[in-house]
């Protein structure tokens, strides 16, 4: 009997191949060699995992923060389907994702990180000295740096609430072991806010002029500018929403709009261009439907903005999906959630492997 002498798959193939999977399925192969649990981890492979992941309906997922805690779904054509717990996170009630990466904070506890693919998680040091409810509100931020592709968290604590005096740390997650503070800005800021193409914008009030107004935050230079809203109004900020469609900024007033149609303002060439959402008129008797801080993604080239009924179900959350491209609203059920419970927030994200530690190399 002849031997047969087992063949090595070369590693350019393995790369390609494994670009396509799962991150569920990478972070299994990960204990079977010291060559997959390194891939998994190089900056090539993770860099092209993610565009890879852009393109596999598998690889688009919702993040959803309930008051019980944070869930991760996959998304299905006629809805969403499974789901399943981030374990140990569900003391947190405030949020934000950028990457597939959430940050998490609540009054008393550190501010968390945690990659909603990979689940690992990361505590952030705090700033003690001003921690305390004596000293101001206090919000934070997390933002992509696409040209570095660092993560960066951006603290903000409201320290003058008449003067709307706010000031402002930055901490770069690959680097850093302590926070940097950055120049002070005069302005109150809410925790209405989103990061795209670099930047972090945040819904904010001017007390100076009584206005609001939306600051905007480079991730890369560290700096801030102000822009103004496409709106003369002195409303709370909480009646408005900040999201991202097709690439661009946008508001959307979210709130009150139970019986009406809903306005969209989304940010071109420096402009601000007005559009209106009907509301299909059987839905404007279900109850009034609120915005959900849902960061849209392209996806086939249409965008989705997520709303859910304030109708309470038991074990059962209804959603409404409009598509802006094709101007059109469908129904999905999310059940076994438990106790019926409107969502702080729910984004969109898709898989990744970064990582919360130190810069890849």
């Amino acid at each position: 009997m002849k031997s047969t002498q087992i063949k090595s798959i070369p590693e350019e193939i393995i790369f390609e191949i494994f670009s396509q999977l799962p991150v569920k399925s990478l972070m299994r192969y990960r204990c079977i060699s010291k060559f997959y649990n390194s891939l998994v981890s190089e900056s090539d492979f993770v860099n092209l995992h993610h565009c890879r992941s852009m393109t596999r309906v598998d690889g688009r997922k919702y993040l959803v923060h309930q008051p019980e805690g944070f869930y991760t779904a996959d998304l299905k054509e006629d809805g969403i389907g499974s789901f399943s717990r981030i374990e140990d996170l569900h003391t947190y009630y405030r949020s934000m994702c950028v990457n597939g990466l959430f940050c998490a904070w609540t009054g008393v506890q550190h501010v968390v990180i945690c990659n909603a693919s990979t689940r690992e998680v990361r505590f952030l040091p705090s700033l003690n000295e001003y921690m305390h409810p004596n000293y101001g509100l206090y919000f934070y931020s997390i933002g992509f740096e696409p040209e570095k592709k660092n993560h960066k968290i951006c603290l903000s604590i409201n320290v003058n609430v008449l003067e709307g005096y706010t000031r402002n740390w930055v901490f770069t997650l690959d680097t850093d072991e302590s926070w940097k503070e950055m120049k002070s800005i005069n302005c109150f800021m809410s925790e209405q806010r989103i990061c795209m193409n670099g930047v972090i914008y945040i819904l904010s009030y001017d007390c100076l002029t009584s206005r609001l107004k939306i600051v905007a935050f480079d991730v890369g230079t560290e700096t801030f500018r102000i822009l103004t809203c496409p709106y003369n109004s002195t409303s709370h900020n909480y009646d408005y929403e900040l999201i991202e469609l097709k690439g661009k900024l946008a508001v959307l007033k979210c709130k009150n709009n139970s019986k009406r149609d809903i306005k969209l303002w989304i940010l071109e060439n420096d402009n601000w261009e007005s559009h209106i959402i009907n509301i299909p008129l059987p839905w404007k008797n279900f109850g009034r439907l609120e915005s959900l801080n849902f960061m849209c993604t392209n996806w086939d080239n249409h965008e989705d903005i997520i709303f859910e009924s304030n109708i309470m179900k038991i074990g059962v959350c209804d959603y409404f999906s409009y598509d802006i491209t094709r101007k059109s609203w469908r129904e999905f059920k999310v059940e076994n959630f438990g106790a019926k419970s409107l969502c702080n927030n729910i984004f969109g994200y898709v898989e990744s492997l970064f990582s919360l530690g130190k810069k890849l190399k």
